[in-house]
């Protein structure tokens, strides 16, 4: 066994040995086990993302993804019909709001104005930011044309103005890409 000594009392290396070991032993279990449960999770997390598209664009069959480089856009896709004709498209951006970001889902009707918006999940403050995703503040969007919107056009929400703005950069980030992809 390897010996030394720390202020003349004598030191043994299995501790530090045997904690080593542990900790490479669960760090390999630890990945595997992500290795076997994360295209569990990412299937998941792309089924609730159709059903919130597929509740945005009721009328859309299918979804084609579409490339999209505006900034804060982190998705964007063309509604279809049965018959692949273009029935809207849907846009989802986000934009950094007191808890983390605040995304948001925009869908555009075929004439390009707002047929339907809701906001994501996200880490706001519950019963205050959180209220963003409310129909009093999140139905003002709805009919609204594929333009940018400025605050004073939007009834904010007392107390919780950053989500308020928030919601409202993402609704003109999702705007730009909008225009981007259509």
């Amino acid at each position: 066994m390897i010996r030394g000594q720390i202020d003349g009392q004598p030191l043994s290396l299995r501790p530090v040995i045997v904690l080593v070991t542990i900790c490479v032993v669960e760090g390999l279990l630890l990945g595997m086990v992500h290795g076997i449960t994360a295209p569990v999770a990412q299937q998941n997390a792309d089924k609730r993302a159709m059903e919130a598209y597929m509740a945005l664009v009721p009328d859309a069959e299918s979804f084609q993804k579409l490339e999209c480089n505006t900034p804060g856009c982190t998705d964007a896709l063309k509604a279809l019909d049965e018959s692949d004709n273009v029935v809207g498209y849907v846009i989802v951006a986000e934009s950094k709001g007191y808890g983390g970001p605040v995304p948001v889902s925009v869908a555009f009707d075929a004439t390009g104005h707002v047929a339907n918006i809701m906001v994501m999940s996200n880490s706001e403050t519950p019963g205050l930011g959180t209220r963003v995703a409310n129909d009093s503040y999140i139905g003002q969007y709805v009919g609204l044309e594929a333009a940018p919107v400025d605050a004073d056009s939007i009834d904010m929400i007392s107390g919780a103005t950053i989500s308020s703005k928030a919601a409202l950069a993402a609704f003109n980030i999702a705007v730009q890409a909008y225009e981007e992809v259509q």
